[in-house]
């Protein structure tokens, strides 16, 4: 990344077959028991899972087929994805979501 660049938050949250816009949202909003979120950082090539400890399996297959789609059309499988809270609670916390992953390509992934 470039000096002075910002760093690019997307995201969605997803419970049962619903994805949910993230945008405008603080990320510790969405860190939630009964849900999972997927947040993507562009310029470092990183994969945030969030699995809920309450979310059912459904939700928790949803998210990481996402994940894996994700990692294959946007970083060509090269990304890191991360599945740890501590880091993610860590390094995201209050960051804002600035937009949502595309629609498109949210669709060819998950049909």
């Amino acid at each position: 990344m470039l000096k002075g660049e910002k760093q690019m938050l997307r995201g969605v949250l997803m419970k049962g077959s619903n994805v949910e816009s993230a945008k405008g949202k603080v990320v510790n909003e969405l860190l939630k028991d009964d849900v999972c979120a997927l947040l993507v950082e562009d310029k470092d090539s990183i994969i945030y899972m969030w699995i809920g400890a309450k979310a059912d399996v459904k939700t928790k297959f949803l998210v990481s087929r996402l994940a894996h789609g994700v990692n294959g059309k946007m970083f060509g499988m090269a990304a890191k994805v991360s599945q740890d809270a501590r880091e993610i609670q860590e390094k995201l916390y209050n960051r804002t979501v600035d937009d949502d992953l595309p629609q498109e390509v949210i669709r060819e992934i998950l049909g």
